[in-house]
């Protein structure tokens, strides 16, 4: 089988930033600010990590939650679902005024996405 999210590490031009152990791209969900927050090596669940890429983790969260805030939404909300794509990944979704929040806005983004504009 061959994972989307490895096949998508292998163009740069979707990675946003990267360290040791994590890349950051942007979503294709017609939603600016959303953000995919990958397991450079293929694992597939949080167990599977070494501390070292617990540790790098959360270099990588933070710069995450410093471009998402750049586009200044009214909240972030972050998931890690792992069920259609088996490859260790966070979402980072922004969500902002005159949207719905919690759960439907999570269900939308991480789903079909939002309508392109006009």
């Amino acid at each position: 089988m061959t994972c989307p999210i490895c096949e998508a590490h292998k163009n740069p031009e979707e990675i946003l930033y990267e360290n040791e152990f994590w890349i950051l791209r942007k979503a294709n969900q017609n939603l600016e600010g959303y953000l995919y927050l990958e397991a450079k090596r293929h694992v597939e669940f949080w167990h599977q990590l070494t501390l070292e890429q617990f540790e790098s983790y959360g270099k990588a969260l933070h710069k995450g939650t410093e471009i998402v805030e750049g586009y200044h939404p009214e909240k972030m909300y972050m998931t890690a679902i792992a069920e259609r794509v088996p490859h260790l990944h966070v979402h980072l979704i922004p969500r902002y005024a005159g949207q719905t929040p919690g759960i439907e806005h999570i269900a939308k983004a991480t789903g079909p996405g939002f309508p392109k504009p006009m």
